[in-house]
């Protein structure tokens, strides 16, 4: 058997195996997953995605911040208003590890959807608490302040389009 189809049935049985009952064969799963790389990352985006079952998308939102793949970006922010608050939190840490390669698509999406979602709002709040860049910090700070609980929703919406704008901050 060819390195690629046994890669590829391993794949399956390791997708398959995230549904385990059993918490220890679900992380051996994960890990082998993490191993595998980016040949495991559009499985594990297709789990977080679409499982009904939370621990799957669990096990799926952590693999793919450990892989570290750009391509999980966008999954990874829709995942924070993902009905398992566990979820949602681990999806937020993985974003946090891009950095700044996250905030396009996660402000993107908090312009258009999520001036009056709570749980993404919280989410970015969660991703952008700790973020620095140089010109930025003070667009990041009025950001955080705008996600606060009880702040005005549309200023959050105005601090992310400043920050997308790319505008350095005067001193």
């Amino acid at each position: 058997m060819s390195n690629q189809k046994c890669t590829g049935t391993n794949l399956k049985t390791l997708m398959d195996t995230l549904s385990n009952k059993d918490g220890m064969i679900r992380q051996k799963a994960r890990e082998s997953l993490v191993a595998l790389g980016k040949p495991a990352v559009s499985s594990l985006i297709q789990a977080l995605q679409n499982s009904m079952l939370d621990q799957v998308r669990w096990e799926a939102a952590k693999g793919l911040g450990a892989i570290g793949d750009t391509k999980s970006i966008p999954p990874m922010v829709q995942a924070l208003e993902d009905s398992d608050p566990d979820v949602a939190w681990l999806a937020a840490e993985a974003l946090s590890n891009f950095e700044k390669t996250a905030w396009s698509p996660l402000l993107r999406v908090l312009i258009k959807d999520g001036s009056d979602s709570v749980l993404l709002r919280q989410g970015v709040r969660h991703v952008l608490l700790n973020q620095k860049e140089d010109g930025f910090n003070d667009l990041l700070a009025t950001q955080m302040k705008a996600l606060e609980p009880g702040a005005v929703s549309e200023s959050a919406t105005v601090a992310a389009y400043e920050i997308l704008k790319g505008r350095k901050v005067k001193s």
